[in-house]
């Protein structure tokens, strides 16, 4: 019998890809990747675990969307600017509602990760 926490199974049995979560890491903390919201889904992306959840600590979110100074300098994103990034990307489902800077939540029926390496989520209190 198949481990179902090994399985990717979306609706309908419809096609899916994989991705790199560290090059999805990188591209979230890249000024050029575009908009704060989608550099949020990115970090999501980068950090999620088996359960969907990116758990982050505090104040990374606001140093993977800032910018790069001149000199090399990282300097973070506001806080309002990250709270707005963060609600963008929950209007457009990107991110689903409970997310918040420190734990960015996917969607199941978008993304799931076959392993198990099923870390808790100390945020939203899971094991």
């Amino acid at each position: 019998m198949t481990d179902p926490h090994r399985q990717i199974v979306f609706a309908g049995g419809s096609p899916w890809a994989a991705f790199s979560q560290n090059e999805m890491y990188k591209l979230a903390g890249e000024s050029s990747t575009g908009p704060l919201h989608i550099r949020v889904l990115f970090a999501a992306m980068g950090k999620m675990n088996a359960f969907g959840h990116a758990e982050l600590r505090v104040g990374e979110l606001a140093r993977i969307l800032g910018t790069v100074t001149d000199t090399g300098e990282v300097m973070a994103c506001r806080r309002d600017s990250v709270s707005a990034a963060i609600k963008e990307a929950k209007s457009r489902g990107l991110i689903a509602p409970e997310s918040k800077a420190r734990c960015l939540v996917l969607r199941h029926h978008i993304f799931q990760k076959s392993t198990k390496d099923r870390w808790r989520c100390s945020v939203h209190d899971l094991d």
